[in-house]
């Protein structure tokens, strides 16, 4: 039997009046998007003819199609191949997992490899459609937000802002109060964590009295980053407006005019308060500019897209109640009955489930098996942790992985395990196992790679089964591996290069050189093109750098500026546009570090003039080996 009852009604008002809201914040949002100063606004600074687009609500619609599509037992590795079959959007923490999910890596790896974005506010946006399906249930929606974060924001902030929003939107369907709603939120995310810090100091200046400008300031000071995106300060100023707000418009205010990630700030805030006041409660001279309209991004295509919050607020709940039978979760939606009273629930006491998800490894990926299976503790369960360095080996180098096989079935498993890898390549041979139910095998194995290897490399590992001393079935777990990059380098002002290999696109002069002193550091490779095309090369750092190509300089920039190493926002005294021949090219990068930490990332991507859907993706192709042959074979 059910133990909570949510009305139809009460459901679809809630529902309706969250995405109405989503639109509302989002439209007075984005125009001002990425501005650092204190705002100014009273009201949409720019009016379309409708909402404006927004990867806010855009995103949400795509997993709204991956519900429809897999249903509830979706993972983080469904989202991913919805990501990659509908999303194209090339903007940070998106374009780094698109390219890690472009070159066959699957989440948690793909969402945290390589990725210096990952405590941004990418998926923090996009906890509504979890709340909106499981009604009343946040451990429930805290599980989606969980996978759904993970696909690109795996290891950082971004996971934990999805799950606190995610477990307040749902407790909003029984429970309204403002305090008690946010506390919710923060029993489902550690209370270590910089966003649950964040949101703990404005608790505690709210009720010293400080007041909202003041309360602004001191998020800067202590939780703030130079990165307008950052998770932690925006998901601070959300919940500032929310406390500091006299109503739905004052609280949308001064939410977006302390400035930054306005566009994530106030589409989060509108849903959470639409969700609570329902579309009858928010205000005519907001509802009328937005309307019942959904505009979708040109990047976000490929699927039927709702055309207007009532189709979506349908969908919406058709999806809700199979996911609340799928799971069990004790919330009965009926059209004869009253929303249950909220008194007797205590939303404060966090499942296990939810918890175990704060110490999942990042840098591991697990894999249900048989496959296709989407409910652990079932059968065979396999976890291939990849360490630190993540998915990436070096040309004639070894990786080493660390293993784990769970038998969650009621049957022995008895068997063989063997390698398929590349030509060339090795590994360990036929390593035989016996799992009784409920056992655990865990292991370490080395895979050596041969000099010449290709840029993405897949390996499987093969599960044979034997069932009365007779071969009965194999199941084959299929992972990638990645050429390093290859580089020489030398620092601080020295002329003696040795040859590294770097895990991606970061080129860490400090831990490979094993020190952290000012002077001029230079890296030298070639790159190697397969094919002329337009390129973009970004030297991704803060550090005056200068960045020569076959001799000749390509760019130079003498000045400090802002870390941001986006495909699409990075400076542009820091890239250059070329189109540049197939081939072996000579690339040479000096750079200067001061006191403060060196960071650089090299990226090739796609030249922003060839077209207007598919621009700044990460050319996959290309790569880096300082080794390489002068002309290409």
């Amino acid at each position: 039997m059910a133990s909570k009852t949510i009305n139809a009604q009460d459901y679809y008002r809630r529902v309706y009046g969250g995405w109405l809201g989503k639109n509302i914040g989002g439209t007075l949002g984005a125009p001002v998007e990425g501005s650092k100063e204190l705002l100014n606004l009273t009201f949409y600074p720019k009016l379309p003819d409708g909402p404006l687009e927004n990867d806010d609500l855009d995103l949400q619609l795509v997993w709204l199609h991956a519900l429809e599509q897999y249903g509830a037992r979706l993972t983080a590795i469904e989202l991913g191949q919805e990501w990659v079959e509908h999303v194209f959007f090339p903007f940070d923490e998106y374009g780094y997992a698109l390219t890690n999910l472009r070159r066959g890596l699957t989440a948690p790896v793909a969402g945290w490899f390589n990725n210096p974005f990952t405590h941004c506010m990418g998926s923090p946006i996009r906890s509504e459609i979890w709340a909106m399906v499981a009604p009343g249930a946040p451990h429930v929606a805290a599980y989606y937000a969980y996978q759904d974060a993970i696909v690109d924001h795996a290891g950082g902030e971004g996971v934990y802002g999805e799950m606190f929003f995610a477990s307040i939107e749902s407790a909003i369907f029984i429970e309204t109060d403002r305090d008690r709603l946010i506390s919710i939120g923060l029993q489902h995310i550690p209370s270590t964590c910089r966003t649950a810090k964040a949101i703990h100091d404005l608790l505690r200046w709210h009720k010293e009295g400080k007041d909202w400008l003041e309360a602004r300031l001191l998020i800067l000071e202590h939780h703030g980053s130079s990165n307008f995106t950052d998770a932690p300060q925006n998901i601070a100023f959300t919940i500032l407006g929310w406390l500091y707000g006299t109503d739905f418009e004052d609280c949308l205010l001064k939410a977006v005019n302390c400035g930054y990630d306005t566009d994530c700030t106030a589409a989060t805030l509108g849903a959470i308060l639409g969700m609570i006041l329902g579309p009858e409660l928010l205000p005519e001279r907001w509802v009328n500019p937005v309307g019942d309209r959904i505009v979708v991004s040109p990047q976000v295509k490929g699927f039927p897209a709702p055309a207007t919050l009532e189709e979506l607020t349908h969908r919406t709940m058709l999806a809700g109640r199979e996911v609340l039978a799928t799971w069990g979760a004790g919330v009965e939606i009926r059209a004869d009955a009253c929303t249950s009273n909220d008194n007797h629930y205590n939303f404060l006491e966090v499942p296990k489930t939810v918890t175990d998800l704060w110490n999942t490894p990042f840098t591991a990926n697990r894999y249900l098996l048989p496959q296709g299976t989407r409910t652990n503790r079932l059968s065979l369960e396999l976890t291939i942790d990849f360490g630190m360095d993540g998915p990436s080996i070096g040309r004639g180098g070894t990786k080493q992985l660390s293993l784990t096989l769970v038998n969650h079935s009621r049957e022995a498993w008895n068997g063989n395990l063997d390698w398929q890898l590349p030509d060339g390549w090795s590994g360990s041979g036929t390593r035989p196992f016996t799992l009784a139910p409920g056992g655990v095998l865990t292991w370490t194995d080395t895979i050596h790679a041969p000099e010449v290897i290709s840029v993405t490399n897949e390996i499987a590992l093969i599960i044979h089964r034997i069932h009365d001393n007779a071969q009965w079935s194999k199941e084959t777990v299929n992972f990638t591996l990645l050429a390093a990059s290859r580089w020489q380098i030398s620092g601080p002002n020295q002329s003696v290069f040795q040859t590294v290999d770097f895990a991606g696109d970061r080129i860490d002069f400090n831990s490979a050189l094993n020190t952290t002193m000012p002077g001029k550091y230079t890296a030298v490779s070639k790159l190697v093109n397969p094919h002329e095309q337009a390129i973009r090369l970004i030297a991704g750092t803060a550090n005056p750098v200068k960045v020569w190509l076959n001799g000749t300089i390509l760019f130079e920039d003498d000045e400090e500026t802002e870390f941001m190493p986006a495909y699409h926002r990075s400076p542009r005294s820091k890239m250059q546009e070329l189109r540049l021949a197939a081939g072996t090219h000579d690339i040479r990068i000096e750079i200067m570090k001061d006191e403060k930490p060196l960071e650089l990332f090299i990226l090739p991507i796609l030249a922003e003039n060839l077209s207007k859907i598919g621009e700044f993706f990460y050319l996959i192709e290309i790569y880096f080996d300082a080794n390489a042959p002068s002309v290409l074979p």
